[in-house]
């Protein structure tokens, strides 16, 4: 009996040590990943960071395409999803964006790590597979957190909700290539509040009148 029960503490030590091994792994690659470049980073370098070897990455993850991909999958879960996610109760889907938008900057790590991966994923096909698996994993919560919940929120029948959160993801990781270069907003407010705008425009009903005048003078130009 005090066998079993030393072996049954020792396997709860050895599982905690793994996952706090895990994490650590994470968070150091992602520092390397967003301040070294991720083509530019090895699993050796990572191991001669971490203090560990090779092996013993590989027996976390299984290449560095899935290291990336949990490390950006980490920081979406704790920077957004943590409490944008699970609208129930007096939550209101306008004050979740545009709070969102104001804690922008505390997510341009997670920003930088998603451009490097999609730099990556051009030419490697496991990188752009592993990528795409994890990002579509997040919009298909959010898009089903979004459309459970659409009535509630008073989202106009015509808005179609995944194709308004690509949208709000697109400037989220557009802002991340941007400051690769050097270029951003010169006021958080200011990108606040755009993206409180928008966030309202989703409770708008399709303006007719204003759709259509385009269309219009289009057909009076010469050869069209």
């Amino acid at each position: 009996m005090v066998t079993e029960r030393a072996s049954s503490s020792q396997g709860r030590r050895s599982d905690e040590e793994a996952r706090e091994t895990r994490a650590r792994l994470l968070v150091l690659a992602g520092d390397l990943f967003a301040q070294r470049g991720y083509l530019q980073t090895s699993i050796r370098d990572l191991a001669r960071h971490a203090g560990v070897t090779s092996g013993a990455i590989y027996g976390h993850f299984r290449n560095k395409a899935d290291l990336l991909a949990e490390t950006i999958n980490a920081g979406t879960a704790a920077l957004l999803e943590a409490d944008t996610i699970g609208l129930e109760g007096e939550s209101d889907h306008i004050e979740t964006l545009t709070r969102q938008a104001a804690r922008a900057p505390k997510r341009r790590r997670l920003r930088a790590l998603i451009v490097q991966g999609a730099a990556a994923a051009q030419t490697d096909e496991e990188t752009r597979s592993r990528l795409r698996e994890e990002q579509r994993a997040h919009v298909d919560v959010w898009v089903a957190a979004f459309e459970r919940d659409r009535d509630r929120l008073g989202i106009d029948s015509s808005v179609d909700v995944e194709a308004a959160l690509l949208y709000i993801w697109a400037a989220e990781l557009g802002l991340g290539v941007l400051e690769s270069m050097g270029i951003e907003p010169k006021t958080n407010k200011a990108w606040t509040d755009i993206q409180n705008r928008l966030a309202r425009s989703w409770q708008l009903a399709p303006d007719e009148k204003r759709a259509r005048p385009s269309l219009g003078r289009r057909r009076n130009r010469p050869g069209l």
